[in-house]
């Protein structure tokens, strides 16, 4: 009994950190809705809250195997039979405030989906897919410790998303007082880490390993659209 309270524990935690990492996606997609910003936020807040408070992790559902189905199949749920702007504190009363909206500056991050002709469905799976290779990047900067490999990797990340143009390794070799072998060398090695730290993201949000790499394949085809 002991373990299974422990592992419930365990769940439940990761399940935090989950939902306090891929809250955008949720609040483009209620924002892609027609929500106005502030029920948006307390939509976001009270589903969580919501998810937290029942026993949806005990239950049979086979979208849980991959959180990102899961996470918006639950909302939809939540949207259908629960709420009301007038409700939303009281159903996210006593939740863990997994989102600081005063510091998230959700609107800033929505307007680049906002701005593309799609639908709340499409706009969920852009802005995961951004959500997640975002947390993966932010990960990979903060593993070129000390100042020269911070300056590297300033000057370098651009070509981690982009093709680098015509004279733009010479231009960086330039900049780091390096040659272009080296850049080409850098930028090898931060692709390579960069690849394996999305993998990892990507592997904390399925349950089964062997989903990984479809889920993988996925998320390149929603980039590329």
């Amino acid at each position: 009994m002991l373990d299974a309270r422990q592992a419930s524990v365990r769940r439940r935690e990761a399940l935090e950190r989950l939902c306090a990492n891929y809250w955008l996606p949720l609040y483009a997609y209620l924002r892609r809705r027609g929500h106005a910003p502030a029920d948006a936020e307390d939509l976001t807040q009270a589903f969580f809250g919501h998810l937290l408070a029942t026993d949806f992790l005990e239950r049979s559902d086979p979208e849980k195997g991959r959180f990102r189905g899961f996470l918006v199949g639950a909302l939809k749920r939540f949207l259908g039979t629960h709420f009301t702007r007038e409700n939303a504190a009281k159903r996210g009363g006593g939740a863990v405030d997994l989102v600081d909206w005063a510091a998230a500056d959700a609107e800033a991050k929505f307007m680049p989906f906002a701005e593309a002709p799609l639908d709340a469905s499409e706009v969920y799976e852009r802005s995961w897919a951004y959500a997640l290779i975002g947390r993966a990047l932010r990960q990979l900067e903060a593993e070129q410790a000390g100042p020269e490999k911070a300056r590297r990797f300033a000057l370098l990340k651009a070509f981690l998303s982009a093709a680098p143009d015509r004279g733009d390794y010479d231009r960086a070799a330039r900049a780091l007082g390096a040659t272009r072998a080296n850049i080409s060398l850098w930028v090898h090695r931060l692709s390579t880490r960069y690849a394996e730290l999305v993998k990892l993201e990507v592997a904390a949000t399925v349950r089964d390993p062997a989903d990984v790499k479809d889920e993988m394949a996925h998320l390149l085809r929603v980039l590329r659209r």
